[in-house]
């Protein structure tokens, strides 16, 4: 798992921003999955990056 130490830094007058997708992607937060999607098996692959949902999808 890569390291938070390792990633560039950013200008001090930059505001702070935290993209859930980095977030994912690092492995430190779960991938988002819509309330209707019941199936553990979609829900599994969702979580490990295989699918990708539109969060504008209702």
């Amino acid at each position: 798992m890569p390291n938070l130490l390792d990633l560039p830094p950013t200008p001090t007058t930059a505001p702070p921003v935290i993209v859930p997708g980095l977030l994912s992607g690092l492995g430190i937060t779960r991938r988002p999955v819509p309330a209707w999607i019941t199936d553990p098996d979609c829900i599994a692959s969702i979580e490990a990056g295989l699918y990708e949902i539109d969060e504008d999808t209702p």
